[in-house]
């Protein structure tokens, strides 16, 4: 078979070195409450042009929070890695930080929950592009100051009728620091020239559903 490189070595080979975990630690009264604290890890590339490949996200199917991973963070690497690079997209998992997610549910009646959740996020690897670093990181250039990515207070309610009929109710707040270029993406926006741009961000969802 024809070798188009010859004996000259692979100029898109990598060496992958990727990370990641989630645990979590829990106490629970059953039918009446239950507390879980979490913590995630996805490891980071601070350079996705050099040799090392070590930043992948979490499955997206993998939801922490409403708001900062799957929606902020989604639309940034989207907008910026833009379709000739969706594979480097975080699609809504947890990407180059790690987390911490404590809930708390609690059951007032049958069938009948109330939950609500933290969650606090901070970088792994800043590339300086679609997370921005501080000073001391290495970067060419510190355009951040906060040393998280963010923070997202979640809470809802969920209801089972008829054993098979499901509603849910869940609302978010969240915060995107400067860690993020929101304004790049049109996630932010200015009041003043000389103001730093806002990055609140809000949601209500609601979902019915019929469990076989």
């Amino acid at each position: 078979a024809f070798d188009p490189y010859g004996d000259v070595e692979d100029p898109l080979a990598k060496q992958a070195d990727i990370w990641g975990y989630v645990w979590r630690l829990g106490y629970e009264q059953p039918d009446r409450f239950k507390v879980v604290f979490e913590q995630g890890y996805a490891s980071g590339d601070a350079n996705v042009a050099d040799q090392d490949f070590t930043g992948r996200p979490l499955h997206a199917d993998h939801n922490v929070g409403l708001l900062l991973y799957e929606e902020v963070i989604a639309r940034v690497t989207s907008e910026m890695w833009t379709e000739t690079a969706r594979g480097l997209w975080s699609n809504g998992g947890v990407y180059n930080s790690r987390y911490i997610f404590p809930t708390a549910h609690y059951y007032p009646m049958e069938d009948t929950e109330l939950l609500a959740g933290f969650l606090m996020a901070w970088p792994d690897r800043p590339d300086g592009a679609f997370i921005r670093c501080v000073e001391g990181e290495g970067c060419d250039q510190a355009l951040a100051t906060s040393k998280a990515l963010g923070w997202e207070f979640d809470w809802g309610v969920k209801t089972r009728w008829h054993e098979h009929l499901l509603f849910s109710l869940e609302a978010g707040y969240a915060h995107a620091t400067d860690r993020l270029p929101l304004e790049q993406v049109g996630l932010s926006r200015f009041t003043r020239e000389d103001e730093a741009p806002r990055g609140n961000f809000f949601t209500v969802q609601s979902r019915m559903a019929w469990e076989f």
